[in-house]
């Protein structure tokens, strides 16, 4: 490891085993319109050859803004998150994982939002990338945005579920004084519990008018070319509620059970009310389809009616004109 680089901003880029992605994001890094940055990468376990010749195809331009660090077994995300952070020198922290992509803009915008405003960090719109690897080619197959109605980051709207990836936030290193560090004991969701930390006592601002952040998904990827929220989604999900659960005890602790107690009971209430009027719509909706059904069968019924007389009358009709004629005669 060499020693750190003072910089504005200190870019920590998690990898293991993924070449061909870190190489892109090593190049989407060198692209930024500003270049005041330190650039971590963090080898999480996985085989240095993976990432040491990546690293030193692009020494030239990188110089001294580039430090490597190797955990001989995998740590987790946000411990190599941590280790990178703590690794270097910086006013501003932006996790940019080896798969994600900037705008080339990124860094230039979101450092003029925080000169100019309080926050204690800044979101950016987020386009998701959808993309496949075939035959060591990232291929693009799709885009769209992601939380296109999102017009600002509250703690209101986090509490539901994550609105900022890591990709697209940059924020202040004095934040980690604050409220820590990332948990290391959760091996995902811990960008969010870090940004519920920060949302408590923060402002997060957000520059929404284009996307200037791009999270790279390859749903059909599995292993180590996979995204964890979509590999490992049964894990998300239960530190989700482990996360839920730790807030709500230190809640329960300070304030008691009563208001907790209260508000589940009016919940599900409300959710039985809403159970009655469903059951009730649909019983109503299948007896007007059961009368329209027994209506359908009678018209037809009085239709083919109709018709069987209309059919002996003109039998008849003409019946008595053949009559007349052969009685004429």
């Amino acid at each position: 490891m060499t020693a750190a680089f003072p910089a504005s901003v200190a870019i920590i880029m998690r990898s293991r085993n993924r070449s061909l992605l870190l190489d892109r994001a090593l190049r989407d890094v060198l692209r930024q319109t500003v270049s005041d940055w330190t650039l971590v990468v963090v080898n999480d376990g996985g085989d240095r050859a993976e990432v040491d010749p990546v690293v030193d195809r692009y020494r030239p331009q990188l110089g001294a803004r580039v430090q490597v660090i190797h955990h001989d077994a995998a740590l987790g995300m946000e411990a190599a998150s941590n280790a990178g952070i703590r690794a270097s020198d910086s006013e501003f922290v932006a996790i940019h994982d080896d798969d994600d992509e900037w705008h080339p803009a990124f860094l230039e915008r979101t450092l003029a939002h925080l000169a100019q405003h309080d926050d204690a960090g800044v979101a950016v719109r987020t386009e998701i990338v959808f993309e496949r690897i075939l035959n060591g080619t990232i291929e693009e197959i799709g885009r769209e945005i992601f939380q296109p109605e999102m017009q600002s980051v509250t703690l209101f709207d986090t509490l539901r579920h994550n609105r900022c990836v890591p990709i697209s936030v940059l924020y202040r290193r004095a934040l980690h004084d604050q409220i820590g560090y990332y948990d290391e004991s959760l091996s995902v969701v811990g960008d969010w519990e870090f940004q519920l930390r920060l949302l408590r006592h923060h402002t997060l601002g957000f520059l929404g008018a284009e996307p200037l952040a791009f999270w790279n998904q390859r749903r059909e990827a599995t292993g180590d070319l996979g995204n964890s929220v979509i590999i490992d989604d049964s894990g998300h999900k239960l530190l989700d509620r482990k996360v839920r659960e730790h807030h709500l005890k230190e809640y329960a602790n300070q304030y008691g059970l009563g208001s907790l107690l209260y508000q589940t009971s009016y919940q599900q209430r409300e959710f039985d009310l809403l159970h009655d009027r469903q059951t009730y719509s649909e019983d109503l909706l299948r007896q007007i389809l059961d009368t329209n059904t027994r209506l359908g069968e009678r018209v037809q019924m009085l239709e083919e009616a109709i018709n069987d007389a209309s059919l002996v009358s003109l039998a008849r009709r003409r019946y008595r004109r053949l009559k007349d004629r052969l009685t004429r005669r």
